[in-house]
Formats: structure tokens, C-alpha cells, sequence
């Protein structure tokens, strides 16, 4: 028992292994390190790079055995990991409870939740690694600016964004952005303020409302958090900057036809307080009020109806949940089974006519559903505690302000997604989740013992 718990528990702290692992080949510590955050830089470009990338990052992961398992083991039993790891095993266990023919290949953890051991390795590069993030920010929207121009010319049917999901990985460079146009001056401050009101134009030209409203919380969040570092007179234009700031990019969404344009179409398009109705759900009163249930779903985007059936879901397997991909079968069977009373005539439609709809498009409902009240406690005592320790060491390190605010940003986009479900959602609120969720010294400790020194600029870069 002696010996195996000598295998098990780590000899030697979390920061103790990563400064051994810096200091017994930096060269490669130097080549993981760029690695991940080039690879971070391409969630939102090219799916192939991006899938070349992560294996990569694997196999120098896997090069330096030896040290990257005494890593992972003191990174283990943190106490962020131990609740992840947590709460896979109670999905997986309610997947293997429900029985179905193929639960076997469902307990398997996805590709994403490999994200939290390839980073830690270089997490004292932290600094680094948001740099990929905000790079890949800035990248996208360049190439969305010649798509936008392509299309306004040459090619009326040409989509903006690369891939389902680009609009992520911006809410990370809108807070980028605000914090460094707040913390440089001169024409620094400009650029940065540009870039940022362009890159919240794009999400809102764009019609995905998730991650146009994480990056309006994300904006909100950076004022919030890093209202201490900024001076007095960056305070007092902060006041009438970011309310102007976000005005022009609502007026900029609507008037593009972008997610605003869609919401105040349903609103005002009939002239009388009704609402347009998409033709395969039924038709419906124009002259019904604004705040009733049904023209709040129309709103929403049926997604109202869909968090009742959850719900619904939910109430019958509270304790451990109903195990991954287990949704729509379930919902189909709720909507069977109920009364007709019950049913919401347009709801029921809604649900069944979108086949493809596998999850509730709400992160804390669908993992209620797949996981239960077990599997949603660790997660939420994962998000305090990181949380608390981030906010501890946000003295040492005004940087961490970014990181910070795009999390509570994604995690407010994450209440209309099932980040869990999908790849880029989930691997950029994941990431960036390991940047300020896994208990660490600051930067500024980090470089007083040597490490991660060689990131100071970059700190320098956004102004902090």
C-alpha cells in the first residue's frame, strides 16, 4: 500500500515539477510552449491545421515521458483537475447506468478534455499562451474582413467566418483589446480601440447571438475586474467610451443584418407588436403582446421550449443525470408521453422538426441533464475556486485581467451553447479556463524563481 501510494500521490508541488521541467530541457519546454499556443492561435482558421497541431503537441508531450507523467501527476491532484476528472466519471457512469447499445464508445472523454493535461506542462507560460489566443483573434478577423469584401463584390453567396464556431475565440480578443486600449497610449491606445470596435462589429454583422453577448459581457467584465489598474482619467472615459463602444456595435449589427437585426426583426417587422413566425412551426396571431411565452420562444429562438423539455429531463434523473447523448431520445420520449395540456402545440413542432437538435443550447441545463446535481456541483466548485485564486493573484499580474473577463464572457455565451458538444466552443472556454482556473503562483513569482521570464513583453504589449 506504501509503494502504491508513493506512485499515486506526487513527491514534489505543481510548481516544484514545472521548474523542473523547464530547467531539465528548456529547448523543448521553448518547443511545447509555441506549440500550444500556435495551436491555439488556429482553433478558428484551418480544422486540418488545427487537428495537425494538437497531434503534434501530443507527440512532444509524449517525447518527454518521463517528466511530462511527473507533471501531469502533481497537476492530478490539484484541486481543479480532481473535479474534473470527477465529473467525466459520474457522465460516464450515468451513460454506462442508461444502457444503450453504443454507451461503450460514449464513456470515452472527447478530444477536448485532453486540452487541460497538454497545457499544463507550460502553464508557467501562460502568458504566451493568451498571445496565441489573441493572435488567432487577429488573424480571423483579417480574414473575415477580405471574406466580407469578397462577398460585398465578387461573391454574394461567400460566408464571413471560417467555421462554425470562429465568433469564440473573438470574445478572448474583445477583452484583449478594451484592457490594452485602456492601459497604452498614443497611437497604440488607437489601434488596440480600433481593432476592438471592428472585431465587435464582425460578431455583431454575424448571426450567432452567443458570442456577440460574450463579448459584450467580456467588455463589461474588463471594467468590472481591472477598474483598479486603470487611472483616473482612463476611468472617466471609460464612462462614455464603452457604453458609445457597444452602441456602435449593436447600431452596426442591425444595420449589417447581423444577430441584433434578426432580434429586432421579430419585434418590430409586423408594425403591431407581433412577431414574424417561421412557416414550418404554424402559423400564429401578429397582434399577440411581446412578453408572452410564445413570441419569447420566437425570440429565443425556440429555445425556451427546448430548456422546458430539459427540464422536464432533468426532474427524472436529478442525482447523476441521464449520461451523454442521451438528449433526444429523451425528449422525444417526455414529448410521447405527455398530456396535451402539457404540450406546447409550437414547442412540441419545434422539437421534433429540428432532427438534428442533440442538446438544450444551454451549457448549465445540459449538463444537469448529463450528469445530474453530482456532476454540476463539481463543476460549479471548480469554476468558484479557480475563480478565487485568480482574483487573489490578479495584484501580481494585471494581465490576468484578459483571461479572466473572456471567461466570464464565454461563460455567459456558454448559457445559449452546449459548449461541451461542440469543438471550437468548447476547446476555447476550456483553454482559457486552465489559464485561471489551476491554482498557481503570479507571473510576477514565477519570474523571481525564473520562469516564464522570457514572456515579460508581453505583459508590456498590453499595456499591464
Amino acid at each position: 500500500m506504501n509503494a502504491l501510494m508513493r506512485v499515486l500521490l506526487p513527491p514534489r508541488s505543481l510548481e516544484a515539477e514545472l521548474e523542473e521541467y523547464e530547467r531539465d530541457d528548456p529547448t523543448r519546454t521553448d518547443v511545447l510552449a509555441w506549440s500550444v499556443a500556435t495551436w491555439l492561435a488556429s482553433l478558428s482558421l484551418l480544422r486540418a491545421l488545427e487537428a495537425a497541431l494538437f497531434a503534434w503537441m501530443i507527440f512532444v508531450v509524449l517525447f518527454r515521458f518521463r517528466a511530462s507523467m511527473r507533471v501531469l501527476r502533481a497537476a492530478i491532484w490539484t484541486p481543479p483537475f480532481l473535479l474534473l476528472v470527477g465529473y467525466l466519471l459520474v457522465t460516464a457512469a450515468a451513460t454506462l447506468a442508461y444502457g444503450r447499445e453504443n454507451m461503450w464508445s460514449l464513456v470515452m472523454p472527447e478530444r477536448k478534455f485532453l486540452i487541460p493535461f497538454l497545457l499544463v506542462p507550460v502553464l508557467h507560460r501562460w502568458r504566451l499562451l493568451l498571445l496565441g489566443l489573441v493572435a488567432g483573434g487577429a488573424i480571423e478577423v483579417a480574414v473575415m474582413l477580405c471574406r466580407a469584401a469578397m462577398r460585398s463584390t465578387v461573391w454574394p453567396e461567400l460566408k464571413i467566418d471560417l467555421v462554425d464556431g470562429t465568433e469564440w475565440t473573438l470574445v478572448v480578443l474583445v477583452a484583449a483589446t478594451l484592457f490594452a486600449a485602456l492601459g497604452t497610449r498614443g497611437a497604440t491606445r488607437f489601434a488596440w480601440g480600433a481593432l476592438g470596435l471592428l472585431t465587435l462589429s464582425l460578431q455583431g454583422v454575424l448571426s450567432q447571438r452567443a458570442p456577440f453577448v460574450g463579448a459584450l459581457v467580456a467588455l463589461v467584465a474588463t471594467i468590472v475586474v481591472g477598474w483598479r489598474f486603470f487611472a483616473r482619467g482612463t476611468r472617466v472615459s471609460i464612462v462614455v467610451a464603452v457604453p458609445l463602444l457597444m452602441g456602435c456595435a449593436l447600431a452596426v449589427s442591425t444595420l449589417g443584418g447581423g444577430v441584433a437585426a434578426k432580434r429586432f426583426e421579430l419585434i418590430f417587422a409586423s408594425g403591431d407588436g407581433g412577431t414574424i413566425v417561421v412557416e414550418e412551426i404554424g402559423p400564429r396571431s401578429r397582434a399577440a403582446p411581446i412578453v408572452d411565452y410564445q413570441t419569447l420562444n420566437e425570440y429565443s429562438s425556440q429555445r425556451l421550449e427546448l430548456w422546458r423539455w430539459t427540464a422536464h429531463g432533468i426532474s427524472e434523473e436529478p442525482f447523476i443525470g441521464h449520461g451523454r447523448k442521451a438528449w433526444r431520445t429523451e425528449v422525444d420520449r417526455l414529448i410521447d408521453e405527455a398530456p396535451a395540456e402539457v404540450r406546447a402545440e409550437r414547442g412540441a413542432t419545434i422539437v421534433r422538426w429540428a432532427r438534428e437538435i442533440g442538446y438544450s443550447h444551454n451549457t448549465p441545463l445540459d449538463v444537469l441533464f448529463e450528469s445530474g446535481f453530482v456532476g454540476a456541483s463539481l463543476l460549479f466548485t471548480l469554476v468558484c475556486l479557480g475563480l478565487w485564486g485568480a482574483l487573489k493573484r490578479l495584484r501580481d499580474e494585471p494581465i490576468a485581467v484578459i483571461p479572466i473577463a473572456a471567461f466570464v464572457g464565454l461563460c455567459a455565451a456558454a448559457h445559449f451553447e452546449f459548449v461541451f458538444a461542440r469543438s471550437i466552443q468548447g476547446a476555447t472556454l476550456i483553454s482559457v479556463a486552465v489559464l485561471i482556473l489551476v491554482p498557481r503562483p503570479s507571473a510576477a513569482q514565477w519570474e523571481r524563481s525564473g520562469l516564464g521570464r522570457s514572456d515579460a513583453w508581453i505583459a508590456r504589449l498590453f499595456g499591464a
